[in-house]
C-alpha cells in the first residue's frame, strides 16, 4: 500500500466533511421544526432537504471510491 501525500489526504478528508456537512443540513431541514424565519417551508423545504441529502450522500460515495484507488 503507497502511502498518500499530506495534500492528497487533506483533499479526501475536507470532501468527506463537506459531504457529512451536506447530509446533516438536509436530515436537519426534515427534523427541525423550527423555521426561525430563516429556514425554508413547506414542500420548498423538504425538496431542498432530499436534494441537500443526495447530494451528501454522492459526495461521499465520491471519496470513498478515490480512498479506494
Amino acid at each position: 500500500m503507497r502511502r498518500q501525500s499530506s495534500p492528497d489526504l487533506l483533499s479526501r478528508s475536507l470532501g468527506l466533511l463537506m459531504g457529512l456537512a451536506y447530509l446533516g443540513g438536509g436530515i436537519y431541514l426534515v427534523a427541525s421544526s423550527q423555521s426561525l424565519g430563516i429556514l425554508p417551508t413547506g414542500m420548498f423545504r423538504y425538496a431542498l432537504a432530499i436534494l441537500l441529502i443526495i447530494y451528501g450522500l454522492f459526495r461521499i460515495y465520491r471519496v470513498v471510491q478515490r480512498f479506494r484507488e
